[in-house]
C-alpha cells in the first residue's frame, strides 16, 4: 500500500509490518525523482485555488500547491514548480471520498493532517493507511467546528489511550497544540486521543471503530485483571505496564478473527492444575469479551493468556 507524499527532490516510501502500533522492523528506500514524469502532468479537476488532480499511470492523484489551481482548466499542464504534495489513495472510491472533503473543508485543515501524519511516520516509523489523509482531515475540519460552536466533546477512552499508546498520544497531543498555532482552537487532551486512535486505525489498516472497539476491550480486561490481583504488590504494578502489550494483540487478534487455534488440550490441562488463580480471571475475561462482541476465547488464547498472567501476584 502506498501512502506518501512526493517533493521536489523525490520521495520515501517506508515499509513495515506492523502490530498494535509496534513497529516491528523497517527498511527505508529512497526513490528517484519523478520529475521527468510530472512535465506532462496535466489537470483533471480544478478542487480549488491550491489543489488540484491529476492522472498517473491510470490512477488519478491529487496535487497541492500554492495557486497550483488558480486561474487554470481542465488539460492544462502542471507547472512542476508549484507542486508541493502529491497524494495517492488505495482505491478510486477513496480517491472520491477524499476529492468531495477537500471540496468541502479549508485547505488549511489538509495542511495541519499533513504534519501531523508526516510526524507521525517519521517518529513511529510506519507506513499508515492512506486513508487517514481523509479521516484525518475530516476530524479536524469536525472539530473545530464543534470548538466554534462552543459544543465539549468527552472521549470517555482518553486515560486508556494515553496508557495503551503512549508513543501515539504524545504525536496526538501534538497535533493539538499545532492545531491551536494555525487556527487559534484550544481543543482538549480529548481531541489528543482521538486523533492517536486515527493513527492506531490507519497503522492497523483498519476503520477507526475497529481502534475503538479495540481499546475498549484492552480496557475491560485491564479492569478484571487490576480487580483480581494484589494491587498492594509492587511487582505487580510493573506487570501491568508489560502485559498491556500481550493484551493489545489478544484484543486486536478478537476483532479481528485472528484467534490462536492450536488446541493444546494437554497444556491447557497443565495450566489449570498449576495456574487456578490465572484461570479463573482468564474465565473472567472470557465472560467479558463473549459479552461484549459475542466472542469466546480459544484453548490456545487461554493458554498463551494464563503464561502471560502466571508471574502476578493474585489476591487471595
Amino acid at each position: 500500500m502506498d501512502c506518501y507524499c512526493d517533493d521536489k527532490a523525490g520521495k520515501t516510501k517506508f515499509y513495515g509490518f506492523v502490530k498494535f502500533g509496534f513497529f516491528i522492523f523497517t527498511i527505508s528506500e529512497t526513490l528517484k525523482s519523478d520529475r521527468g514524469e510530472r512535465r506532462n502532468m496535466k489537470i483533471e479537476h480544478v478542487i480549488n485555488n491550491n489543489i488540484v488532480s491529476s492522472m498517473d499511470g491510470g490512477n488519478e492523484i491529487v496535487i497541492s500547491g500554492r495557486g497550483i489551481g488558480f486561474g487554470a482548466h481542465k488539460g492544462d499542464v502542471i507547472d512542476e514548480k508549484r507542486i508541493e504534495k502529491i497524494y495517492r489513495m488505495d482505491s478510486k472510491e477513496q480517491m472520491g471520498k477524499f476529492k468531495q472533503l477537500l471540496i468541502s473543508v479549508s485547505p488549511e485543515y489538509l495542511k495541519i493532517s499533513d504534519e501531523i501524519i508526516t510526524q507521525a511516520s517519521r517518529e513511529l516509523n510506519v507506513e499508515l493507511n492512506s486513508s487517514i489523509y481523509m479521516t484525518l482531515t475530516d476530524h479536524i475540519s469536525f472539530a473545530i467546528e464543534r470548538y466554534g460552536k462552543g459544543m465539549d466533546f468527552d472521549n470517555i477512552l482518553t486515560n486508556e489511550v494515553s496508557d495503551y499508546y503512549p508513543n501515539e498520544f504524545r504525536i496526538g497531543m501534538n497535533a493539538v497544540k499545532l492545531i491551536k498555532e494555525e487556527t487559534g482552537c484550544n481543543l482538549k487532551r480529548d481531541e489528543a486521543a482521538s486523533i492517536a486512535l486515527h493513527i492506531v486505525s490507519a497503522e492497523l489498516n483498519t476503520k477507526m471503530s475497529v481502534a475503538y472497539g479495540i481499546t475498549e476491550i484492552v480496557k475491560g480486561i485491564m479492569d478484571i485483571l487490576r480487580n483480581s490481583i494484589d494491587t498492594k504488590d509492587q511487582d505487580n504494578q510493573v506487570k501491568l505496564e508489560d502485559v498491556i502489550y500481550h493484551i493489545k494483540h489478544l484484543a486486536y487478534r478478537i476483532i479481528s478473527d485472528k484467534q490462536y487455534q492450536d488446541e493444546d488440550v494437554e497444556l491447557y490441562r497443565f495450566v489449570q492444575e498449576h495456574y487456578p488463580a490465572q484461570c479463573i480471571c482468564c474465565d473472567q475475561i472470557d465472560g467479558f469479551i463473549s459479552e461484549v462482541v459475542g466472542k469466546r476465547l480459544t484453548v490456545e488464547e487461554r493458554n498463551h493468556l494464563v503464561m502471560n498472567l502466571k508471574y502476578f501476584k493474585f489476591a487471595s
